[in-house]
């Protein structure tokens, strides 16, 4: 039995227009664990939003680096409630993750500099620019009752010439 199905989760879909308002929403006691399931899920509803293939990998890189944070640092390795809900609105997707953690701004993290020698940086620090360099928008809200919100965004549709510029850096 794998690791995530101890831990319900409820997903619900409703679909309007894919030019208006799409959306899923997830439940999950996020943990290392259920990452995989998360990121397959991520994967899914963008694809069937109509996202291109840039914008899919992105958004399920974005989620899986914040997810990974809130496990990690928020939560401190152990399983806590997560809520992500993901629809399309127009031309952007955006997904919006809500945690019980300690609250923490993302804005407060140290700036991540990419001119120091990999040998020299120390270790971590590069999922939220990470995220900051996937998406379009990156916005954090401490909830009223404690915990954090996340929203992120991005273009459903990759500019052609964006597509190749990641070619020519892949290739």
């Amino acid at each position: 039995m794998p690791p995530w199905y101890r831990h319900p989760v409820l997903t619900w879909a409703f679909d309007v227009d894919t030019d208006d308002v799409t959306a899923d929403s997830l439940h999950v006691e996020a943990s290392l664990e259920v990452l995989g399931q998360v990121r397959a899920h991520i994967r899914s509803v963008v694809r069937s939003l109509g996202a291109d293939g840039t914008a899919v990998s992105g958004l399920v890189q974005a989620v899986d680096e914040w997810l990974t944070n809130v496990t990690v640092h928020g939560y401190g390795g152990a399983a806590g409630p997560v809520d992500i809900d993901v629809w399309r609105d127009s031309a952007d997707i955006t997904v919006r993750i809500r945690d019980r953690a300690p609250v923490f701004d993302p804005a407060t993290a140290p700036a991540f500099d990419s001119a120091v020698p990999l040998e020299r940086r120390p270790f971590g620090g590069m999922g939220i620019a990470l995220i900051r360099d996937l998406c379009t928008t990156f916005e954090h809200r401490a909830l009223p009752d404690g915990g954090n919100e996340v929203t992120i965004s991005r273009s459903a549709h990759t500019p052609h010439d964006a597509r190749e510029e990641q070619r020519e850096d892949d290739g």
